[in-house]
């Protein structure tokens, strides 16, 4: 099914550019024409001073093309790719050398020293133009512009220091070797044009279009007559639509370039934004743990000591067993938080309709607390039986007992669980000042916390996640007769007549 996808995404991108190429090719054949017949007519001709207009296109034609070689190195830059600094490189040479010699004197008038530097200069950048096909890779982008000055200087040398021979300098300058030059430019041309075909690359079939113009141009200069007068304006002319067309080419070829970056800075912007957003999580999971810990490990102080003295008797077999519940819960916090990202939905994570008695896990972080030598009352209806994780219902209770004791030191704690319509109700109320009135809420953001009493902010704030990923609620509240703050936890109810599947606060 996917290769069948693909095939016919294939086929269609194929359509696509071979409507493009067909699009082009007209409208550039037509363009041409056009040139063609209006720099040939007598008329045309004799409304303008050829030889100033002449001057005047090869001028323009050459800033055109300047400014394609720019282009050409800023998308080299752009897309990391050394064949367009080749043909940056080529086009330098052509603008700043070759095209001079387009205003020239015909052939019969120049000398031979400047046939061969003209010749030179041609050969120059056809060998750039080939390596702007295929460009060598040890060479990179800089190979290119050595070969450039030194076709340059060889050619400006040529003007003062090559003798006039006779028959060689002739045949050397001749028109042998300007027909292979100009073949070898409509050669390196139409392997652009395949290039761009192979590719299936709007961009770059543009390039190649603008040189294939450009080496028809200098064909077409080849077959027309060279002596006085110039018969009309069509090789420059078609120069500087060549020109052009390679200045659109590339300049597309730079907008390419520019989305990518684009493209890929935000990428890069996206990518970071969801890493800071991932070491924010990590760094709030990892507090939230280290609270639990913490609050775990206090609950553990200082009960060694008695579970190792000598004694037997059920107050002691309960403490053992709620000491091992606690050392359980907080082995779980530590294996499932091994990525912290994951700690929460870990610790809310219900296997199958879970349920467990709240009497025994009640029972046990009470005796915990009274073995610190804190008051704590336990008042528990019977045959309560909650939905969820008691390893979750645990930490609720103990962040809540956390809490009084850091508010409410020294003053009795109420633990209070009943039935109410088809929810467990677990009460943990204090005799400490209360909450600050309109703060009920507020209480329970993350962060948010008394200084004078210290602490981090987190207990209530996770333990409401933690509430509310059991499918319950926690509200607290100022109350009176005697005067202090109760913690109200709703979790679901199970009937009492089934059977408990999660006995781990047993």
């Amino acid at each position: 099914m996917a290769t069948g996808v693909t095939s016919a995404v294939g086929r269609l991108r194929r359509a696509r550019f071979t409507s493009r190429l067909a699009v082009d090719v007209g409208a550039l054949l037509a363009l041409c024409a056009g040139v063609v017949v209006l720099a040939s007519s007598p008329r045309v001709l004799e409304w303008l001073h050829e030889e100033t207009t002449s001057d005047i296109v090869t001028l323009v034609a050459a800033g055109v093309g300047a400014a394609a070689a720019i282009l050409a190195l800023v998308a080299s830059r752009l897309l990391n790719e050394a064949r367009l600094a080749w043909l940056a490189a080529a086009l330098v040479l052509y603008c700043l050398v070759v095209l001079p010699w387009g205003v020239s004197a015909p052939a019969g008038t120049v000398s031979s020293a400047t046939q061969v530097s003209r010749l030179l200069a041609h050969a120059t950048a056809l060998v750039l133009l080939v390596f702007a096909l295929r460009s060598p890779r040890r060479m990179g982008t800089w190979g290119g512009w050595v070969i450039m000055l030194g076709g340059a200087v060889l050619a400006l040398l040529a003007l003062f220091l090559v003798p006039d021979l006779g028959p060689v300098t002739r045949l050397v300058a001749g028109p042998v070797s300007s027909v292979v030059v100009v073949a070898g430019w409509g050669g390196a041309a139409v392997l652009a044009v395949i290039d761009a075909a192979r590719r299936q690359s709007t961009t770059r079939l543009r390039v190649g279009l603008g040189l294939v113009v450009l080496a028809g141009a200098q064909l077409y200069r080849l077959t027309t007559p060279m002596g006085p007068p110039v018969p009309d304006l069509v090789f420059p002319a078609l120069r500087l639509v060549a020109m052009a067309v390679l200045l659109l080419g590339l300049l597309q070829l730079v907008q390419r370039g520019l989305r990518s970056l684009q493209e890929e800075n935000f990428e890069q912007q996206e990518e970071l934004a969801i890493a800071a957003l991932h070491m924010e999580r990590a760094a709030t999971h990892t507090a939230e743990r280290n609270h639990e810990l913490r609050n775990g490990l206090a609950g553990l102080a200082g009960i060694t000591h008695l579970l190792s003295a000598d004694g037997e008797g059920p107050d002691h077999e309960r403490l053992r067993s709620a000491v091992l519940a606690e050392l359980g819960r907080l082995h779980t916090i530590l294996e499932r938080s091994a990525d912290p990202l994951e700690l929460e939905e870990d610790l809310a994570e219900v296997d199958g309709p879970a349920s467990y008695e709240v009497e025994p896990m009640l029972a046990g972080l009470v005796a915990l607390q009274r073995a610190r030598g804190r008051d704590v009352h336990l008042e528990v209806a019977d045959g309560l039986v909650a939905t969820g994780n008691s390893a979750v219902a645990a930490q609720i209770v103990t962040n809540l007992l956390a809490n009084c004791e850091r508010h409410a030191a020294g003053t009795p704690v109420t633990v209070t669980a009943f039935s109410e319509h088809d929810d467990v109700v677990i009460e943990v109320r204090d005799r400490g000042p209360g909450l600050p009135p309109g703060k009920e809420r507020e209480v329970l953001g993350r962060g948010v916390h008394d200084a004078r009493a210290g602490g981090s902010g987190l207990g209530l704030h996770i333990s409401r996640e933690l509430v509310e990923g059991q499918g319950g609620s926690l509200t607290l509240r100022t109350v009176d007769g005697p005067r202090g703050c109760a913690a109200t936890v709703t979790l679901p109810a199970v009937d009492a007549n089934r059977p408990a599947t999660d006995t781990v606060a047993r």
